[in-house]
C-alpha cells in the first residue's frame, strides 16, 4: 500500500494514534449513551416540572394574585414569566428558535409532547452594544437566556429560564484537549518504543552491510528487547561461523598451494635434465606453467584485500599499467579514458581486478581487447571488452562463483575458475556492481560500476 508508511515509527505512531482515536469515539459513544442522555432526560425532566407548575398556577390562581405568584418565582426560583403583550411589543428585541443542541432537542421533544406544539423553545437575539472603552460587556459572555412560549388555555406566556438551567457546561474543549494529550503522549510513547528496537536493528544492519562488502565488523552489541537480542546473539553467531570459515578456507589453500609448490619445482628441474623432444618439452613446460597459474590463482583467492589501505588513485594510472602488462604478453589492448578519475581505492586490490578481467578475455577470447573509463553523474565506469564467443546472460551471475566455469566458452582453457570470483569480491569491497553482459557484435563486457561518492576532491 502506498498510503502506509514505510518506517516503523511512522508505522507505530500511527498504530498507537489510531487505536487512541478509535478508543476516544467509544469513550464518547459510551459517555453520550450512557451519562449525558440520562443526564439531559434529568434535566428535561425538571423543566418540564416547573412548567407544569407554572401553568397550573396561572390556570387556577385569580389573575389578582398572578403578580405575587410571578415575583415569588423570580425570587425563589429565578425564574421570569413575562406577559405576551410585552414581549410582541418589544421593538428592541426579537426571538429567534433556540438552537438545536441536543440537550436543547430533548428539552424541546419533552415540551411539545407535554404541552403540545404551540409550545416552543426561543431565545433573545440582542442587537450589538458598545462597551465603554477599556470594559468588556460581563453580560456579552454569558449564552442569552432561554424563553418558552407555554400555552395556557387560549394564550400563552413567556417563561424565561437560564440557559444553564438546560444547557450543561461545553466540555467540548476538555474532550479536545484530552485526545490532543493523548495524541502527544501516543507519538512520544512510539518514540520511546522505536528508539529502543531501532538501535540495535540499526547496527545488525550496519555489521551485515560490512559483512556483505566482505569486511570484518566487531560483534554487535547484544541488548533491546528479549526478541531483539536473540537476533543479535544469532547474527553474531553466523558472524564466528563466517570468519572461521574465511579463516578455514585461507588456511587450506595457502597451505595446498604451499604444498604443491615443492613438487612442482621438483618436476620443473627433472624435466630440465631429461633427454627429451623440444615438443614434449614444450607441452610440459605448458602445463607446468598452467599448474603454476592455478597456484597463484589460489594465493590470490587466499589474501584479503581489506587489509590494504584505502587511497585516492588515479584510475587511469592502474589501467595503463595493466595494458603495459597485457602488452608484453602479446595482447591488443586499446584504452579509451576520461581526463578525470581519481577515486578513493585500494591501488593493489583493483590492479589485481584489472589483471584478472585481461587475463580472462586473453584466455577465452584471444588477444584484442578494449578498456574503457567513463564517468557519469553517479559512478565512474571501468570495462574490459572483448570479441570472444560470449557468456550466456542467464549464465553471468552464475560464473562469479569460486570455482565456476563455462564448458562452452572454456573447452580446453586451463584455470580454476576463480579470477571473476576474486574481481567480483574486489568490486564489493569497494561498493562497487560488477556485471558481465554481450557486447553489440559478439563478445563479451566486464563491467565495473564504481560509485562517484568515493571520488576523491
Amino acid at each position: 500500500m502506498k498510503l502506509w508508511p514505510q518506517s516503523l515509527f511512522a508505522r507505530t505512531a500511527l498504530v498507537m494514534v489510531a487505536v487512541l482515536v478509535v478508543s476516544q469515539i467509544v469513550s464518547v459513544l459510551l459517555f453520550r449513551h450512557y451519562a449525558q442522555q440520562p443526564r439531559f432526560n434529568l434535566i428535561a425532566t425538571g423543566y418540564l416540572s416547573h412548567l407544569k407548575t407554572i401553568r397550573a398556577a396561572f390556570e387556577t390562581l385569580p389573575p389578582e394574585r398572578h403578580r405575587d405568584f410571578i415575583q415569588r418565582l423570580r425570587e425563589e426560583r429565578g425564574i421570569r414569566v413575562i406577559p405576551m403583550a410585552r414581549i410582541e411589543a418589544d421593538g428592541d428585541e426579537r426571538l429567534d428558535p433556540a438552537p438545536n443542541i441536543p440537550a436543547i432537542r430533548m428539552a424541546r421533544e419533552r415540551l411539545q409532547e407535554q404541552f403540545g406544539e404551540r409550545a416552543d423553545l426561543f431565545q433573545f437575539r440582542r442587537p450589538p452594544r458598545a462597551a465603554p472603552e477599556g470594559k468588556a460587556d460581563a453580560r456579552a459572555a454569558l449564552p442569552p437566556p432561554l424563553i418558552t412560549r407555554l400555552p395556557v388555555g387560549d394564550t400563552h406566556i413567556w417563561v424565561v429560564f437560564p440557559q444553564s438551567r438546560i444547557v450543561e457546561a461545553d466540555y467540548s474543549m476538555a474532550w479536545l484537549g484530552w485526545a490532543v494529550a493523548g495524541g502527544v503522549l501516543a507519538l512520544a510513547a512510539a518514540l520511546f518504543v522505536v528508539r529502543r528496537l531501532n538501535h540495535p536493528l540499526r547496527a545488525l544492519a550496519q555489521s551485515a552491510a560490512e559483512i556483505g562488502a566482505g569486511r570484518h565488523p566487531p560483534p554487535v552489541t547484544e541488548m533491546g528487547p528479549e526478541e531483539v537480542k536473540s537476533v543479535a546473539v544469532a547474527f553474531n553467531r553466523m558472524r564466528d561461523g563466517l570468519e572461521k570459515n574465511e579463516r578455514d578456507r585461507v588456511t587450506f589453500l595457502a597451505g595446498v598451494s604451499h604444498d604443491l609448490r615443492t613438487p612442482l619445482t621438483r618436476l620443473r628441474l627433472g624435466m630440465e635434465m631429461l633427454p627429451m623432444d623440444d615438443t614434449t618439452r614444450r607441452d610440459l613446460e605448458g602445463d607446468i606453467a598452467d599448474i603454476n597459474a592455478v597456484i597463484d590463482q589460489f594465493m590470490d583467492y587466499a589474501k584479503s584485500e581489506s587489509a590494504e589501505p584505502v587511497e585516492s588513485v588515479d584510475l587511469n594510472a592502474l589501467v595503463h599499467a595493466a595494458a603495459e602488462r597485457g602488452r608484453r604478453m602479446g595482447m591488443v589492448i586499446d584504452t579509451h579514458l576520461e581526463t578525470h578519475a581519481t577515486l578513493k581505492l585500494r591501488p593493489q586490490a583493483v590492479s589485481r581486478l584489472l589483471n584478472n578481467l585481461i587475463d580472462n578475455a586473453r584466455k577465452h577470447a584471444g588477444t584484442a581487447v578494449d578498456i574503457r573509463v567513463v564517468r557519469s553523474m553517479q559512478s565512474t565506469t571501468l570495462t574490459v571488452e572483448d570479441r570472444g564467443p560470449g557468456i550466456p546472460p542467464e549464465q553471468a551471475e552464475r560464473l562469479k562463483q569460486p570455482f565456476t566455469r563455462l564448458d562452452s566458452a572454456r573447452s580446453g582453457v586451463s584455470g580454476a575458475g576463480l579470477g571473476l570470483a576474486i574481481a567480483d569480491r574486489i568490486a564489493t569491497l569497494h561498493g562497487a556492481r560488477f556485471m558481465l553482459r554481450p557486447r553489440d557484435g559478439g563478445g563479451t563486457v566486464a563491467e565495473v560500476a564504481f560509485p562517484n561518492v568515493a571520488i576523491a576532491h
